[in-house]
């Protein structure tokens, strides 16, 4: 299956549908009983079906995930793949500090360059212009092709882009027919404004989109003979400006989730999923709301 392409400020292309690797050789914290031999196949077979655009940290199980990521991908070309990488705001705390942390990244994934790489998210104790500086040292030493922010709600995106410029291509954010706020505090808006692309995470809020029970998802997926879960991410994708990074490692499911670029919603029922939808928060509980210093 072939995943169509977005846009980046650069003319570079971004696949509209990426891969996370997050529960990879565990959660936070290693699992000295993760399924290394079946989660590296996985990510192997979701590879070969279609997923190129792979979403890693490294944070994630202490680091291990990026290390079986890196085995995972070690026989692929590696100009067709499209590595993301992010810094933990915790441990990327200025310039030097995530200049450090992302050299570790790709030493543990085996590879010389990301395609595009993060800051997860802003810490109110530390300097966003140091953090942007270290990403741009990045960037211009050739270690990432692009840059980019998660988490960074509309005051904190604009002053990045303001001081970045065109350097700003990407900005992750918590964003699904559940969460909305890219979409009511102007992220969303400012990202098409300015050409940056909104790659949206927890597109399926952890599994509560991808079953049956909320009855106008039903009805969709009755109307398109699709799953609950193709509807809420074929609802992201069809957006202008927007991609998103689904975490699934069952072939089943990699199969199901890459079906969703041949067919599409019809605008009545794209607005009617905009404006009918019985759960809209206006607020991600993934990042808390806070002062940020530049």
């Amino acid at each position: 299956m072939v995943v169509p392409n977005a846009k980046l400020l650069s003319g570079r292309e971004i696949p509209k549908l990426g891969l996370g690797t997050y529960m990879v050789g565990g959660g936070m914290k290693k699992d000295p009983n993760n399924d290394d031999r079946g989660q590296i196949e996985n990510i192997r077979y979701a590879i070969e079906q279609g997923f190129t655009f792979i979403r890693t940290a490294h944070n994630y199980a202490e680091g291990y995930c990026e290390e079986l990521v890196g085995t995972a991908i070690k026989n692929f070309d590696r100009e067709k793949l499209f590595l993301v990488s992010c810094a933990n705001q915790k441990f990327a705390t200025d310039k030097d500090s995530i200049i450090n942390v992302a050299k570790g990244s790709l030493k543990s994934l085996k590879t010389d360059y990301f395609d595009v790489y993060l800051i997860g998210a802003i810490n109110p104790e530390t300097s966003v212009k140091s953090i942007l500086d270290g990403l741009m040292y990045l960037k211009v030493h050739g270690l990432t092709k692009e840059i980019g922010v998660s988490n960074y709600r509309l005051p904190e995106l604009t002053a990045a882009h303001e001081y970045l410029g065109k350097n700003l291509a990407y900005s992750e954010m918590h964003y699904n027919l559940i969460i909305r706020e890219p979409e009511l505090d102007g992220s969303l808006e400012y990202c098409r404004e300015n050409g940056i692309i909104l790659s949206a995470y927890r597109p399926l809020q952890l599994g509560q989109l991808s079953k049956p029970g909320i009855i106008i998802l039903d009805e969709m997926a009755k109307k398109y003979n699709k799953s609950q879960s193709q509807i809420a991410l074929r609802w992201l994708v069809q957006k202008e400006g927007v991609i998103s990074i689904t975490k699934v490692l069952e072939k089943k499911h990699i199969r199901e989730d890459l079906d969703i670029f041949d067919w599409e919603l019809t605008p009545e029922d794209v607005i009617r999923l905009n404006k009918d939808f019985p759960v809209q928060i206006r607020i991600s509980d993934c990042s808390e709301p806070r002062i940020f210093k530049f």
